[in-house]
């Protein structure tokens, strides 16, 4: 499986599910570098469908199939529904060679965030959910100007009512360009 790939632990689906597409971006605000990600999936059941009686009786909705059909894709963004994104570094400091190996920590502490629109992150999973506790790795391929991006986080499922951060993801992004940081704020 060569894609890029999203995983949601415990899911019906422990192989992942594959990355349609993946915008990383730069811009500047205020002298500093911002990034902005936005990740979509392809359908959950694209590569593997999982035939579901509607009356098997699961421990949740996170680990029923059906419920995953339902919704049938993940958006995770920080500019789709908002505009989010993260502060990365200063604008002089910023180069491939900076971020290589880089490591970042996006709303480590969310119940400290009075309105969840203020997060980085906005989430369409099993609904309009959030995402945080988001820990992104960048790792530059050779001396190109790809990067290897390794990023896991946390999911409340918000549209269920649910607002603790009990579910874990982690994305495997394999090689994307780095972005240019041009563009002012």
């Amino acid at each position: 499986m060569g894609l890029d790939r999203i995983y949601f632990k415990n899911n019906p689906w422990p192989e992942g599910h594959p990355v349609k597409e993946f915008n990383w971006s730069a811009s500047v605000r205020d002298g500093f570098v911002w990034f902005d990600f936005h990740l979509e999936t392809k359908d959950y059941y694209s590569e593997r469908d999982i035939e579901d009686e509607e009356d098997t009786e699961y421990p949740s909705d996170w680990a029923a199939p059906i419920v995953w059909g339902n919704y049938h894709a993940c958006t995770l963004s920080t500019n789709y529904w908002h505009e989010g994104g993260f502060k990365v570094c200063a604008l002089s400091d910023y180069s491939p060679e900076f971020l290589d190996g880089l490591e970042l920590e996006v709303d480590p502490n969310p119940e400290n965030i009075e309105d969840w629109d203020d997060l980085a992150f906005h989430i369409y999973l099993l609904g309009h959910d959030s995402a945080a506790k988001h820990t992104i790795k960048f790792e530059r391929i050779d001396e190109s100007l790809n990067f290897k991006i390794t990023w896991v986080g946390k999911i409340a499922q918000a549209y269920f009512g649910d607002y603790e951060y009990k579910h874990d993801f982690n994305v495997i992004i394999k090689n994307v360009s780095f972005p240019d940081a041009n563009k002012q704020v």
